[in-house]
């Protein structure tokens, strides 16, 4: 029993010294790759949620930006009615004629503001519009060097099996351009 034991630690040292530095360094890289697609998934992703946070503000602003000139258009009215029944003399009285010009004022002056608030909540839909496209390009840039990450896992491992050298320099050529797309996509965001 121990005969067997010492031949195969022996056979196993033996092994072991066959192995060459290339083929250490074939699983070595494909793990680093591995890390590298992992990383580059998990910033897709999260700008991924990112983009859809953005375009859920924008979609918000919009909406009350809409809201905002619609009570724009309402106080518009009003104040038009208003100047109208002043312009046609209707209220006879003094006191009702003063009050439909208290209102009609009231009504002209708080529809500018609201005409104000309206733009400014438009110019934020417009901006986080903008930031949304932004970091969709990033996510996107991303999800290509993830793809040319996994890519270059498959060759590193079709290499260790084939021992063909060409596909370890052609997945180490992969990973040289997915790192390149994962640094642009994480720079595009900002």
């Amino acid at each position: 029993m121990s005969f067997d034991a010492h031949k195969a630690v022996t056979e196993s040292a033996e092994r072991h010294e066959r192995v060459s530095q290339g083929e250490r360094l074939v699983p070595l890289a494909a793990a680093i790759i591995a890390v590298l697609a992992a990383l580059a998934t998990l910033f897709a992703q999260h700008r991924s949620i990112s983009a859809l946070s953005v375009k859920n503000d924008s979609i918000l602003a919009q909406a009350r930006s809409l809201d905002l000139y619609n009570y724009y258009q309402a106080r518009r009215t009003r104040f038009t009615v208003y100047s109208a029944l002043l312009a046609a003399g209707t209220p006879n009285d003094p006191a009702a004629r003063k009050h439909l010009q208290d209102a009609a004022a009231v009504e002209n002056r708080a529809s500018a503001q609201t005409l104000e608030s309206a733009k400014q909540f438009e110019s934020t839909s417009e901006h986080e519009q903008d930031r949304s496209e932004n970091i969709l390009q990033s996510f996107e840039t991303l999800e290509v060097a993830t793809t040319l990450f996994e890519i270059a896992i498959v060759f590193v491992s079709i290499s260790a099996l084939s021992q063909a050298r060409l596909l370890l320099y052609l997945a180490g050529g992969m990973t040289a351009f997915g790192i390149a797309f994962l640094i642009t996509g994480l720079l595009q965001a900002h």
